[in-house]
Formats: structure tokens, C-alpha cells, sequence
């Protein structure tokens, strides 16, 4: 709901859990080739309802909802344990989600009792 950030991205966990107990032709998922895996995953779209934001570049050109997501799948800077843990996720996501898109929904109204 609302945005792809921070914490939307932590509660795809389950991705970092399943890649732990993947396993193909009986070898351990860090064993494996991330391109040989990501042909057992479906494609990933990310539903975001009561979307927000305008979606917009960094340089203010108006950019479509799968750039928006590829944008947020982006690797953050830095070296910390925290960072570090932030961008595994999304290692994991871009690896094993080779077919990825998103689609925004806008609320359909600011009135509470309409919804």
C-alpha cells in the first residue's frame, strides 16, 4: 500500500527465506548458478494500491511503473551490516525475478465512507 520503500521491500523476506531452502539437482541454493534458478520463478508483479507519488526520475522526467520498481530495486551505497542486508533483498529479487514489472493503483477516493 502507498509506495515501494524501505519496509515493503523487508517484508519480502519469504524471497531470502525460499532461497535458502531452494535446491536443484540436489545442490544448495548458494551453490547454485542465479540464472540456472531464476527459470523455476515466475514472473513478479508488484501490485501497489493507493499509489501517491508521480512517477518521476531523479532529474524530474516522468518515468513508467517498472522503471519506478526497477529504480527501488536498485542497490543503496554504502558498506554497513544494515545496507548490506537492504540490498541482499533486492539481489535476491533482481536474480531470481528475471521477469519483473509493477503496476500502481491511485485510491479511487479520498472519502473514507465511499470506499
Amino acid at each position: 500500500m502507498g509506495t515501494i520503500d524501505e519496509n515493503a521491500l523487508q517484508n519480502l523476506s519469504l524471497i531470502v527465506n525460499l532461497s535458502k531452502e531452494l535446491q536443484i539437482k540436489n545442490s544448495k541454493a548458494e551453490d547454485a548458478d542465479p540464472d540456472e534458478v531464476s527459470q523455476y520463478f515466475p514472473s513478479f508483479l508488484w501490485v501497489v494500491r493507493d499509489f501517491s507519488l508521480k512517477l518521476l526520475d531523479q532529474f524530474g522526467n516522468q518515468i513508467n511503473s517498472k522503471e519506478y520498481l526497477e529504480n527501488a530495486l536498485k542497490e543503496q551505497k554504502g558498506s554497513s551490516d544494515n545496507i548490506e542486508k537492504k540490498n541482499r533483498i533486492r539481489r535476491l529479487i533482481l536474480n531470481f525475478f528475471k521477469d519483473r514489472d509493477c503496476y500502481t493503483m491511485v485510491r479511487p477516493t479520498e472519502e473514507e465512507r465511499d470506499l
